[in-house]
């Protein structure tokens, strides 16, 4: 069996096990979103969420982390806040998330750009293009966009997590474990752990 068949099957099984995990979050009032989300804590993370509406952060972790829960109604309606905020780069990241519940990939991918054009420094709108670019397949787009994302939040591990999918399609083992790696350090709780684990234990075999 090759290497990479190997790999594929790690993460196959390991998903399977995270998928039925019921991870549970210590209360922890000091908690951000952000962490609670990564935590895997997905009702604390959009309680917290509630509470914080004048940050377009927070809002937009909660739309993340119902989709998660799959309630793409509740997801949607997170992104239509940010799309009457008065930030032009925020506003472009929820039409962008919005349209890509709405399965309109090409209309997202528009939107995320946009996200891009009016705010160079926004470490989200890096993300939702990576998000996009992944969608359509295009992974070198995808890794430049969570790398910059990660230049900018360095502590943000899911954009780690999909720069470490992006490099294993791009067959660029060396950036996949690092990023894979560095999503474990800052999410060690992640629902994702365990195909995170089985993939770091194969590559760790074949050194």
């Amino acid at each position: 069996m090759s290497a990479s068949c190997h790999i594929r099957r790690s993460v196959i099984a390991a998903a399977a096990v995270a998928l039925f995990a019921q991870p549970v979050a210590a209360q922890d009032p000091s908690a951000s979103v952000q962490k609670l989300l990564e935590r895997g804590a997905l009702n604390e993370a959009v309680q917290r969420a509630e509470g914080e509406r004048d940050n377009p952060e927070s809002t937009y972790l909660a739309g993340q982390a119902f989709a998660k829960m799959d309630n793409g109604d509740r997801a949607g309606q997170e992104f239509n806040r940010l799309r009457e905020t008065g930030d032009e780069s925020w506003k472009a990241i929820g039409e962008a998330a919005a349209l890509a519940l709405a399965g309109n990939t090409a209309g997202a991918m528009d939107a995320a750009n946009r996200a891009v054009a009016a705010n160079s420094g926004n470490p989200y709108a890096h993300y939702q293009l990576g998000l996009m670019a992944s969608r359509q397949n295009n992974f070198a787009r995808a890794l430049t966009a969570f790398e910059r994302a990660i230049e900018l939040k360095p502590d943000f591990a899911y954009a780690h997590y999909y720069a470490g999918l992006a490099s294993q399609r791009l067959k660029q083992t060396a950036k996949m474990s690092a990023h894979l790696e560095s999503f474990m350090n800052l999410a060690p709780e992640a629902p994702e752990r365990a195909a995170v684990s089985a993939i770091l234990r194969t590559l760790r075999g074949r050194r």
